[in-house]
């Protein structure tokens, strides 16, 4: 069918005009790649999504725009050899009862622009010149937006995406998901349409589970070593037959419950144009690559073995990533420090990680960026818990001092972003069971009603009290917002029209 369009694309320009310069199918490539956004526009639309993470950021966007510039130059390539091949092939036959062209001078000129043209591309240096597969490997603490970031391209690039887990792989005839489930999953997201599928991101999640341990030497390890060659042949490009139900008609039963008939298929699936995001937080990675630095930098004598016992101990118990002091005096995270020996080291195999050519590791977030992560994204979490409580017709009033206290509280349980939402369902459980119904209409949670989660120096409670205002007491909860956060509560005096100078002159009149 290719061949067919391809056939009278060369057709119409041979016919058309001598100095039309570049042949369809080239020019329909060409809008691909514009199409393709900028790194700039990748990095910005992440940024209203994702907090921080500046250097992993402009890393993926990079990454991403150069994958599909890749792929869509593969793509250009064999469309001009195949145009080439029709060319040579309709040069050479004699086809009395459709010629290529029909004799005229205008048409003789166009075929011999188009033969000059092929005959310049295919002496061209880049001819064989092709791009290589760049995956990504994306290291962080858990929490740190990994799998945000890559669900976040997918999105601005409308293409299809799978998130596998790489925990319940094993190896081919063991309990558990062949390598291949992740390509499955890729092309059920993609409307079992293949083509559309190859151009999809599959993310491998939790990587670093797949690492060997040292324990583990000259046993079975089918859930490790194993799957990482498995997956092998998957990451660098590969065709893979993959078997799918695919759904084929939905009725009911006698129950009148859904159900939806499956029929087998089996599709071929090219792994080459697929850009795979490997993930992991890789616990204790960061420990080992600052024992390697301070023991590179630091004199032989003085690394005595009551010092690597306490590295030892360090590893084992600390959570917190370290961080590597360079000579200029700044500090950076021991995971930007990271090597191949270092993934080698943890447990990963080199064939793996060759195939893997981009690394970047993204930062441990801070207090700061926990609490813009609670409001300033098109997502923020606080956005989500309003929009639950506008559903009942409440109105949920967070100051800026609560918000703060509850990323003190994430940053102290070491969780990441995940942890936040942890601690505003507690702060909000016994909110969320008493308003609907109840004819509350505004709900305050303040830096007290936040404290009162601290219930050991250790753990949190589940319920506490926040500030309750029925519908006539909209000003009382407007005046106890500002008493806080005065700009929160400027912002609900215009949300309700309310004049301020006003409210303060009629107390100062009553008092």
């Amino acid at each position: 069918m290719l061949k067919i369009h391809v056939r009278a694309a060369i057709r119409r320009y041979v016919t058309s005009s001598a100095t039309f310069a570049t042949p369809a199918a080239q020019k329909l490539v060409q809008s691909r790649v514009q199409q393709i956004p900028l790194p700039k526009v990748l990095k910005s639309f992440l940024d209203e999504y994702v907090v921080g993470q500046e250097i992993g950021k402009k890393v993926l966007s990079v990454a991403v725009y150069n994958h599909y510039l890749r792929a869509y130059d593969k793509q250009k390539k064999a469309e001009m050899k195949m145009q080439q091949e029709i060319l040579e092939e309709e040069r050479r036959k004699d086809d009395e009862n459709e010629p290529l062209y029909s004799g005229s001078s205008e048409s003789k000129a166009g075929l011999k622009n188009l033969q000059q043209q092929f005959g310049l591309s295919s002496t061209r240096n880049d001819d064989d010149l092709e791009l290589s597969k760049s995956n990504v490997l994306v290291i962080g603490p858990s929490g740190s937006g990994k799998t945000l970031l890559a669900a976040t391209l997918a999105r601005v690039l409308d293409v299809p995406i799978a998130i596998t887990d790489c925990t319940q792989m094993t190896q081919a005839g063991y309990i558990g998901e062949d390598v291949q489930v992740c390509v499955e999953r890729l092309l059920v997201n993609a409307d079992f349409d293949v083509a559309k599928a190859e151009q999809g991101i599959i993310v491998l999640d939790e990587i670093d589970k797949l690492a060997k341990p040292a324990a583990s030497i000259g046993t079975k390890d089918v859930s490790g070593e194993g799957v990482q060659q498995a997956l092998l042949k998957l990451i660098e490009g590969h065709k893979l037959e993959v078997n799918v139900k695919r759904p084929v008609k939905a009725g009911t039963d006698n129950q009148k419950n859904t159900t939806t008939a499956k029929k087998d298929e089996t599709f071929v699936v090219d792994t080459s144009n697929i850009l795979f995001m490997i993930m992991g937080a890789f616990v204790g990675l960061d420990k080992h690559v600052s024992k390697r630095i301070n023991t590179l930098r630091a004199p032989k004598e003085h690394q005595t073995q009551e010092s690597q016992k306490d590295d030892i101990q360090r590893l084992r118990f600390n959570n917190t990533i370290e961080e590597i002091v360079l000579d200029n005096g700044k500090r950076v995270s021991a995971l930007n420090m990271v090597t191949p020996s270092d993934l080698v080291s943890f447990g990963l195999i080199p064939e793996l990680i060759g195939r893997v050519p981009i690394v970047t590791a993204l930062e441990p977030l801070q207090k700061k960026d926990l609490y813009e992560i609670l409001r300033e994204p098109k997502n923020a979490i606080l956005d989500q818990y309003k929009y639950i409580f506008q559903q009942f017709n409440v109105k949920l009033s967070v100051t800026r001092k609560a918000l703060e206290k509850v990323a003190q509280f994430a940053l102290k349980e070491g969780t990441g972003a995940r942890g936040l939402r942890g601690i505003m369902e507690r702060l909000l459980l016994n909110v969320n069971y008493q308003c609907p119904g109840s004819g509350i209409s505004y709900v305050l949670i303040d830096e007290e009603t936040v404290n009162s989660l601290q219930q050991t120096e250790h753990s949190l409670a589940s319920h506490v009290e926040a500030k309750y205002y029925s519908r006539g007491q909209r000003d009382e909860f407007i005046n106890d917002t500002t008493k806080e956060d005065e700009e929160l509560g400027r912002e609900l005096d215009r949300e309700f029209g309310r004049t301020p100078t006003r409210e303060k002159e009629h107390q100062e009149i009553d008092t």
